[in-house]
């Protein structure tokens, strides 16, 4: 079943365009990992999605009756309320009445959260977005839309949030630099690159295997390219002349060739290094420097 469908979105912020006919789709059960260098849009394309954010052309087309669930990269609590009131809020229904303050606890206990009674506005950022992540798992979902949620996690916990993730039964949209949890939760990879956004049917290691293939076909295109290039503009020097309907048609064949964008270097996609995570060390730090 088809839950989400994008179709040519365009998206910019005055002259900065991040999306440019860009196109996707979220089938049931998929769980998809988002990449790309800072500044791509991975943010704002779960924003849309959710409908904080409006698309400059394109559209969004979500299935009638899902229920979506986000988690946003910087949360924003009442700063009175207790840390238990900002989880609860919006999870409490008839149904669960009597059972969701129990299960709101014991996963504020597994992920830190042990004064139950502390106001918001006392918690640090990382408090603040364990606090969301588990307002956000609490109740039931379709899709599940988890902006950076390995932040702020030591390994126990990011341990507990990848066994939840694997298990869950929900479509799952994720955006994360952590290439360990990529690999461990997604079946899908979908990268934002130049405006589009290109869809890899695999896990993080998978989706390197199949970028290198398709940057080598693009390069393999690109020599082509210039190889008729060459061709044509010997032709052009020789003095043609558009004097004809067919002398006309191959001038701007050779027009289109010129003008034909050829593929830009990647910037580096800024992940954790590690594949696997060794022992409870997670922090690795390399040529620091400090002064005042």
């Amino acid at each position: 079943m088809n839950l989400i469908n994008i179709e040519k979105l365009t998206k910019s912020y005055t002259e900065r365009k991040l999306f440019c006919g860009a196109s996707f789709s979220l089938q049931e059960g998929e769980k998809v990992g988002v990449i790309g260098i800072n500044g791509t849009g991975k943010t704002t394309l779960l924003r849309m999605i959710m409908g904080e954010e409006e698309p400059d052309e394109g559209n969004i087309t979500i299935a009638n009756h899902v229920v979506l669930r986000y988690l946003p990269q910087h949360p924003e609590f009442a700063p009175d309320k207790s840390s238990l009131e900002c989880v609860l809020e919006g999870n409490v229904t008839d149904e669960n009445r009597w059972s969701i303050e129990s299960d709101a606890k014991a996963m504020m206990t597994r992920l830190g959260i042990k004064d139950f009674m502390q106001p918001a506005g006392q918690l640090s950022g990382g408090q603040r977005k364990r606090l969301a992540l588990i307002s956000v798992l609490l109740s039931p979902a379709d899709i599940l839309l988890l902006d950076e949620p390995t932040n702020h996690l030591d390994n126990d916990m990011a341990d507990w949030l990848e066994d939840y993730l694997k298990k869950w039964r929900g479509a799952l949209i994720m955006v994360t630099h952590d290439r360990y949890f990529l690999d461990s939760v997604t079946n899908r990879m979908i990268e934002i690159d130049k405006g589009l956004i290109y869809s890899y049917q695999t896990n993080y290691s998978g989706y390197l295997e199949l970028k290198t293939q398709r940057q080598e076909m693009e390069l393999a295109s690109e020599r082509k390219r210039q190889s008729i290039l060459r061709v044509e503009l010997e032709w052009i020097r020789r003095g043609a002349r558009a004097r004809s309907t067919k002398q006309k048609a191959h001038i701007q064949r050779y027009e289109e060739l010129r003008d034909r964008q050829a593929p830009v270097q990647d910037a580096q996609v800024e992940l954790s290094s590690i594949s696997t995570r060794l022992g409870k060390t997670t922090v690795e730090l390399e040529h620091i420097c400090k002064a005042y």
